[in-house]
């Protein structure tokens, strides 16, 4: 699965090579375990050493601690040079580090390494966007997608309409948008194109994206909240009703029932 989401200037929704939720502090008893037991160092497969360091190379990234993250990615390489994955979240890392040629580089090599790796090509394709560089980026975004075997279309193809809708294209992100809800309903996924269609006068169609998502077990505290206040912008005391009624049996803790309570929409 991928690190890097849509880091763009729409909502974050990052994120390959994810670690299991165990702490940094776990992870780095779990890396000195790994690496300096009593057996001579020659014992251990290249895998043996490279996976919990690049393991930890990404609980560092994933913590925003970019540079010792960096250093964990280069004791990788210096093992195995055309790692893939360690030249992938060294690309994501000069990104995060405002080194754009330095990561351009990097994702280049991660590509050499893995032609077919999907994760690469949309970790690749969110900086590529970051950098204007469009076309590019909806080229990898095209590659990860072809990938059969790809677990993550769905995530793929909402960051693509982020970057689509950056670019302008304001119909193919909706169009993107759409696909992605019919692979996966996800609430930052609804709330982007209910409110593009907002944003262009479709109010009934951005409404029947909203329904249709609250519908679902799949729905927020937040897009149960924009229901009420756009049900009751339209008069619909019944919608409203419902959705209130949702919001406080299913999220009581929320922020947003707790700003529905205050009557305070902006919070």
């Amino acid at each position: 699965m991928n690190i890097e989401g849509a880091a763009l200037s729409m909502p974050t929704f990052c994120s390959n090579y994810v670690v299991q939720r165990v702490s940094l502090h776990c992870l780095v008893l779990l890396v000195w375990a790994s690496l300096s037991g009593c057996s001579a160092p020659a014992t251990h497969t290249v895998s043996q050493i490279t996976h919990p360091r690049l393991a930890l190379a990404t609980a560092y990234y994933q913590n925003g601690q970019y540079r010792v993250a960096l250093d964990e990615s280069q004791k990788v390489l210096g093992v195995l040079a055309d790692h893939a994955q360690a030249l992938g979240l060294q690309g994501l890392i000069y990104m995060r580090l405002g080194e754009p040629v330095l990561a351009q580089k990097s994702f280049l090599l991660a590509e050499k390494a893995a032609p077919l790796d999907a994760d690469i090509a949309h970790n690749h394709a969110v900086f590529l966007c970051e950098q204007g560089r469009y076309k590019d980026s909806f080229e990898r975004f095209d590659s990860a997608m072809n990938r059969p075997l790809y677990s993550e279309k769905a995530k793929t193809m909402w960051v693509w309409g982020v970057c689509s809708h950056k670019s302008g294209d304001i119909q193919s992100a909706q169009q993107l948008w759409t696909q992605s809800l019919t692979v996966k309903a996800t609430a930052e996924t609804a709330l982007a194109l209910a409110l593009s269609l907002k944003q262009q006068n479709q109010d009934i169609r951005a409404a029947e994206v909203l329904k249709n998502f609250n519908g679902s077990e799949a729905a927020s505290a937040e897009t149960l909240l924009l229901g009420v206040q756009w049900a009751r912008q339209s008069a619909d005391s019944e919608t409203s009703k419902r959705y209130t009624s949702i919001l406080r049996q299913r999220f009581p803790n929320s922020t947003q029932w707790g700003a529905l309570q205050r009557e305070a929409f902006d919070d």
